[in-house]
């Protein structure tokens, strides 16, 4: 079955950025733009896996985690929190929230699969727990 991944951003640019560096694999991808939209979109899509950014319209990113990691189909879902390189000092918050990962933009395209990688195993035996992906 097709893994799905719901990709958080306000800009179009770094979702279309996002969904190239990610086009190597078969996935179904999905957008939401804002904070209100990304809780939706993610109750309407069930993903896989989530790709939020910190600083998002109508709410923060913080938020959208914390909200989805309140409902129980979302606790164990894996999430990528991103961000611009100055908010390296937000990362205890973010690891707080529930965030798995937290990765600076623009996103190195090897580390960032990287990480999708880890969260997001291919193989349906393999598991990938709650612990916190620190940057490298």
């Amino acid at each position: 079955m097709m893994k799905r991944i719901l990709i958080v951003d306000s800009d179009p640019r770094v979702c279309q950025a996002i969904q190239k560096i990610l086009s190597a694999k078969a996935y179904a991808i999905s957008f939401a733009f804002d904070a209100v939209a990304a809780v939706s979109e993610a109750r309407k899509h069930n993903p896989d896996l989530m790709i939020v950014d910190l600083s998002l319209p109508a709410g923060s990113g913080l938020v959208v985690v914390e909200r989805l990691r309140a409902l129980p189909a979302f606790v164990r879902m894996p999430i990528i929190m991103i961000a611009e390189r100055g908010a390296r000092l937000e990362t205890e918050r973010v690891f707080q929230a529930g965030a798995n990962a937290f990765l600076p933009k623009p996103l190195n395209p090897h580390l960032f699969l990287n990480y999708v990688g880890r969260l997001l195993p291919t193989e349906p035996t393999q598991s990938v727990g709650l612990e916190a992906a620190r940057p490298l």
